[in-house]
């Protein structure tokens, strides 16, 4: 009953959130009474904590997704280069760009998905870990079909000679995400994190 108690209670909590600091000062106590209950072998309070470490985990990406990616006006370096807002809120809550990307793939789940994913965890492991469920995230991600502007522009770098370093990298990436059936939940994080570097220069280069 004091889980049943306490699990409710951090649910309440957790959809009265509207703040990353919030969600994860919610994710960090729920990861350390996981971590507790499976030192007590309490299998309630494995089940409740995992569960609520997960969804915080869900709604820390969710917020994330939502802030903006220019620059903002503060800064936090040496050099006084702007910050975006997305790498501060990262910043300020001791967040790094891979754990971000697990919390924003979990909140690219649909609701039903995901509320079928926590129920099978539940059941077949006694917890709900975050890889599991990104490997469940992973299953409902759709593959982006090439447009043929995209092809064209491909097959011009692809036959570009005397380039830079950065663009025959980009070479080799693009042909192994094309070559590639399905990303892995490590390629996919990598990817996240090229991606919004990429968006950083591109704004960068824009102003």
């Amino acid at each position: 009953m004091t889980a049943l108690i306490r699990y409710e209670q951090a649910r309440t909590a957790l959809a009265e959130c509207h703040r990353v600091d919030e969600v994860k000062d919610i994710r960090d106590k729920a990861e350390a009474m996981a971590a507790y209950a499976r030192q007590a072998k309490d299998q309630d309070l494995i089940l409740w904590a995992t569960e609520i470490k997960v969804r915080a985990e869900r709604k820390c990406g969710e917020l994330l997704r939502a802030v903006e990616r220019a620059p903002g006006n503060r800064t936090d370096r040496t050099s006084y280069e702007p910050v975006t807002k997305y790498q501060q809120a990262l910043n300020d809550n001791n967040l790094n760009h891979m754990a971000a990307s697990r919390f924003q793939q979990l909140a690219s789940m649909s609701e039903e998905h995901f509320e079928a994913a926590v129920a099978t965890a539940k059941d077949t492991a006694g917890q709900v870990t975050t890889a599991f469920m990104l490997r469940e995230a992973g299953k409902a991600r759709p593959r982006r079909r090439l447009s043929d502007a995209d092809k064209g522009r491909l097959e011009q770098l692809d036959q570009s000679k005397g380039t830079s370093m950065l663009i025959g990298y980009a070479r080799m990436v693009l042909k192994a995400i094309r070559a590639s059936d399905a990303l892995s939940a490590k390629e996919r994080e990598v990817l996240v994190v090229l991606r919004n570097e990429i968006e950083s220069a591109l704004h960068q280069e824009e102003v």
